[in-house]
């Protein structure tokens, strides 16, 4: 038996960090295609790096304060 492909949809609020100090904040979808146990690291990590991008900044700058399925 074959597991269920499906793509899920997540929800994720953060803050930029620079120095120690919050100097931004946002929210961020983001759709990825399950085709097993999916690991959280990924959806982490692809959260994160979709941040950094708005903001131009390194992943490690961000910091996810939650993170939803939608």
């Amino acid at each position: 038996m074959s597991a269920r492909d499906e793509t899920r949809h997540y929800f994720a609020d953060y803050e930029v960090y620079q120095d120690g100090h919050a100097i931004a904040w946002g929210q961020v979808t983001h759709s990825m295609r399950i085709d097993d146990d999916m690991a959280a690291a990924a959806l982490v990590a692809a959260l994160r790096a979709h941040a950094a991008n708005v903001h131009d900044v390194d992943t490690g700058a961000i910091r996810l304060r939650g993170i939803h399925r939608l």
